[in-house]
């Protein structure tokens, strides 16, 4: 091939590279074969019998641009790799009521959810590329624990009424080792009034001798018992803290181990 030939073939491959882009009926976010889903038909995948990863994102999110061909490629592996779990993508600045439900307000943000459930599951939270999807997924959304709705419905119930015995156990054996602290604290609190009592006993016949017109009253707290009741005030304040802490670390957290698990 002379060199003519060559010049004109590449002046030509560069002339279609600098028209194909004009030509194009097509917008970058329309160029991929990834489902695009919007305000009529996003409950119509979403909370039926599959997982769906849904990315929302904007036409004029430069981050969303970048991202689309690694979400493209995630697409074309879990098209062969997984017939449960369906990935799909929907448009914010069209289909603003979806978008608005769900509190999207940073775009790209990618979700799963879980097959019978609307709500969100697990965000993806890890560097935008392929890989990244897979091993996510992967971890959240396990084939093995695919289940019909009823079972995972179920599996969640036994869950949660496990842990909360479990609980309820923690919080039994606290409050008898608190009872018996409060007994002991009882029992030096009523030895130090005995104490008093002869004190008093004491004084008020020394003040009958002395001809005193007032009873003297003095009893008698060591500084021991002081330092025993603070310490001891402290450690039930630590429980209760203690208690109260485990309680609203587990109903807040509780739905992601569940979820994580399945």
């Amino acid at each position: 091939m002379s060199n003519n030939n060559i010049k004109i073939f590449f002046s030509l491959y560069l002339f279609l590279q600098i028209l194909n882009p004009i030509l194009s009926l097509q917008e970058w976010w329309e160029q991929t074969k990834v489902p695009i889903l919007n305000d009529t038909n996003f409950y119509d995948v979403v909370g039926r019998d599959k997982y769906v990863v849904v990315k929302f994102f904007t036409k004029w999110c430069m981050y969303c641009k970048i991202m689309a061909p690694e979400y493209e490629k995630f697409y074309q592996l879990y098209l062969k790799k997984r017939e449960d779990v369906i990935v799909a993508k929907i448009e914010c600045s069209i289909n603003q009521k979806i978008c608005l439900d769900y509190g999207v307000f940073a775009y790209p943000f990618v979700a799963l959810f879980f097959p019978g459930n609307t709500k969100m599951k697990s965000v993806f939270k890890y560097k935008r590329v392929m890989e990244d999807f897979d091993k996510w997924i992967n971890i959240v959304a396990p084939k093995k624990n695919l289940k019909t709705n009823n079972k995972i419905e179920e599996d969640d119930d036994s869950n949660m009424n496990e842990n909360m015995t479990k609980i309820e156990d923690y919080i039994s054996k606290q409050f008898i080792e608190i009872k018996k602290d409060i007994n002991i604290i009882e029992k030096h609190i009523n030895k130090i009034s005995n104490n008093g009592k002869k004190e008093i006993f004491l004084e008020n016949q020394s003040s009958e001798n002395n001809d005193y017109d007032e009873d003297v009253i003095e009893i008698k707290i060591t500084p021991f018992f002081i330092v025993k009741c603070i310490l001891v005030f402290f450690l039930l304040k630590m429980i209760w803290f203690y208690i109260k802490n485990l309680l609203f670390t587990h109903h807040s957290s509780l739905p992601n181990k569940i979820h994580q698990k399945n």
